[in-house]
Parts: C-alpha cells; structure tokens; sequence
C-alpha cells in the first residue's frame, strides 16, 4: 500500500500539508520542517514559534520518476506520466521534500526558484489527498 497515512493523521497534519508551518528556534534562530518540537540545527528542545513561510525557495535537488512510482502516487503517474520530486530550500533556510508541478518534469533543475501552491496530491481510502507542491517562478 505505500506509504499508508491514516484520515485523522493526514487531518492533525493539515497546517503542515497546506501552509507550510515551521517552526522557528528561540535558541539559534532555525527554522524547521516539519515543526516538531526539536531544532534540527542545535537540538533544542524549547517552545517554538509557529512560521508561515512566504512558500518561495530554491531547488536544491531533483530527480524524475518515469516508473516505478510509489503506490499512492501509481494512479498519478498514469494519468500525468513522469513527475519531478526533489528538496526545496525555503528563504527562511527550511528544506523540504517537494514535488513539482505546472512544467515539463525534465525542465525543472537545482537553483531554480520555485513557489508553493497546493495541489491534488494523491487519494487514499477514496478521499483526494491534498498538499503543497512547489512551481517555478515566473
């Protein structure tokens, strides 16, 4: 089944999924995604602040998958073809894992900007699964 995400946990992640919520260390300033009670940079374990990002960052990584995609996205792949996935630097200094989308998967490439908008992700137990893919900027 992939990577199976129960409804109430897709529902408790839905900040995450559809704003891109980090959180900002008190300690060293970090930011981190996912927002999850310790920094990545420092390993503070303190009271974060919540962050909406602007969306807008930087390809750090990409790749094309043209096959053998993971079971969620199998029905994705057959309607659209080839995707691009990668990591994204957010201006804030965050990286994520991404996927992309409005271009032609093999034009995506590291140091291009790129901007968060939300988009059908995938559906699971016959709900449309919905999240933050990341577009070039034009």
């Amino acid at each position: 089944m992939g990577a199976y995400v129960s409804l109430p946990t897709w529902w408790r992640s839905n900040d995450a999924r559809y704003r891109l919520v980090l959180e900002k260390c008190p300690a060293c300033g970090a930011h981190n995604f996912p927002a999850e009670g310790v920094c990545a940079s420092c390993n503070a374990d303190a009271d974060f602040e919540e962050v909406e990002p602007d969306g807008v960052g930087t390809v750090q990584a990409v790749t094309v998958i043209s096959g053998g995609a993971p079971p969620e996205f199998d029905e994705y792949q057959t309607r659209e073809g080839a995707f691009a996935t990668g990591i994204v630097e957010l201006a804030e200094g965050a990286r994520l894992p991404a996927m992309f989308c409005d271009c032609d998967p093999n034009e995506i490439s590291r140091g291009d900007r790129v901007e968060a908008v939300v988009r059908r992700l995938y559906e699971q137990e016959g709900v449309p699964r919905y999240g933050v893919k990341f577009r070039p900027v034009e």
